[in-house]
């Protein structure tokens, strides 16, 4: 072999190096300190797909459906990009690589690790969640090609909820906008529940569905719908409504009346 191939053999591999990055904490289940090496794509692309989880001399290889993304550390960036990590019940790690959260009661806590990958236009990005056994070993708990986690919730007894939408509403109607005051209407994309017991994956509750879209949204079914609107701050109305597109016009013509009950 030439020393030009050893040279450039020699090269490859040391970017190869610079491009792997290894993340440690203490997994407070157990107090077991864990060890993440992401390959990350060498020549500035900070994705992945691939990682290694090491404990106590135990080695784990994860290979996620879709890339990863480190998230960026300028707020105005993740703004930009699409990124929103304030989620209730996950907090962004300090390495960025991923979100934690807990479920659980006090007593009996358990961590997950959240992995989002890179956002799409309109579309939901996909994710991956990694949890730990009582063991402390790393499992897949959850992958989706399209979810926008919205919360992690605790249940009384000690269940976790994984709470999201898997297609992002877009406005269909009106003067108004998500955070405004005016009236408006969007296509309906409702909430996805999973639940997730200790040890096991989560798996999504079409009945914890319902009813968190019944208290916090509205209910027309477990799909997007583009024949059906949510609509926002109508006058006469409390809260959201939920009505078919072909009244859309009309619930947003009426007058400002006496909110109805």
């Amino acid at each position: 072999m030439s020393l030009a191939w050893k040279f450039l053999i020699l090269l490859i591999a040391s970017c190869q190096v610079a491009a792997a990055e290894s993340v440690k904490f203490s997994l407070p289940e157990t107090n077991k300190l864990i060890s993440f090496t992401f390959q990350t794509k060498p020549g500035g692309n900070s994705s992945f797909r691939s990682f290694q989880v090491d404990s106590e001399g135990k080695h784990f290889n994860f290979t996620a459906r879709n890339p990863i993304a480190r998230i960026p550390a300028n707020p105005d960036e993740r703004r930009a990009l699409g990124y929103w990590i304030d989620i209730t019940g996950l907090k962004l790690n300090p390495s960025r690589y991923f979100l934690l959260g807990k479920y659980g009661t006090d007593a009996d806590s358990h961590t997950l690790l959240f992995f989002i990958s890179e956002t799409e236009a309109s579309d939901a990005a996909a994710l991956l969640v990694i949890g730990f056994s009582t063991s402390g070993d790393p499992y897949k708990v959850l992958e989706r090609n399209h979810l926008d986690v919205t919360s992690l919730k605790s249940t009384p007894d000690g269940a976790g909820l994984i709470v999201g939408k898997e297609t992002l509403s877009q406005v269909m109607d009106g003067d108004g906008f998500n955070g405004s005051t005016k009236p408006y209407a969007t296509t309906y994309d409702p909430f996805s529940v999973f639940i997730v017991h200790p040890d096991d994956k989560a798996l999504y509750s079409l009945v914890i569905s319902r009813s968190y879209n019944q208290k916090h949204y509205v209910w027309a079914g477990s799909h997007s719908r583009e024949d059906y609107a949510v609509l926002y701050n109508l006058p006469a109305h409390h809260g959201v409504v939920g009505a078919p597109t072909s009244r859309v016009p009309a619930l947003l013509a009426e007058p400002r009346n006496e909110a109805k009950p």
